[in-house]
């Protein structure tokens, strides 16, 4: 067992299999490789993941469409959910083997992700790690359009306009399910 501060982590590997963007296109410039193992960091959690979400943003990183895209080669991805495997010594809030979900920076499609404690959340534990991956950047999204964009308070209406994708899902669960 290797050891990071005081925690103990489930594994010594040094190499672990990522996603890698070789250049912006296309599928083809997608391939699966080995990738040395992220050092854990003051202040940040190290995370097994078990799944990762694909969003419109991880599709325009990929076509090199956005606003100063990274250079490539880069690990895509700014969602994913796992198990803890490690936390940095004086980090709280988070013990080995918590279920999480977490935003990460351009890192998410690989098997280990190193993140900032701050943007790591606990799961619920009806929640499958398959619904984790797909639900923080969508909900994040809603949750600021409808409450911080529009505003929307009690006894308002709310009309979607082309309803479709997961954050207008997010909208009707968090206005109708949910008020």
């Amino acid at each position: 067992m290797a050891k990071e501060g005081n925690v103990e982590s489930s594994s010594d590997a040094k190499e672990m299999r990522a996603v890698i963007l070789s250049g912006f296109g296309g599928l083809n410039k997608l391939r699966v490789t080995k990738k040395a193992m992220p050092e854990l960091q003051k202040g940040e959690v190290k995370i097994r993941v078990k799944a990762c979400g694909l969003n419109f943003l991880d599709l325009m990183v990929r076509q090199g469409t956005i606003d100063n895209p990274p250079k490539p080669p880069l690990v895509p991805g700014f969602e994913c959910c796992g198990i803890v495997e490690s936390v940095a010594e004086n980090t709280t809030g988070f013990e080995i083997g918590d279920r999480v979900m977490a935003f990460v920076n351009y890192s998410a499609w690989a098997e280990v992700v190193c993140t900032p404690v701050d943007f790591v959340y606990k799961m619920p534990d009806e929640m499958s790690f398959a619904e984790a991956a797909a639900f923080s950047l969508n909900f994040v999204t809603a949750y600021m359009m409808l409450f911080e964009v529009a505003n929307l308070r009690e006894g308002m209406s709310v009309l979607v306009h082309s309803a479709g994708g997961a954050v207008v899902s997010l909208f009707f669960y968090m206005t109708f399910a949910h008020p």
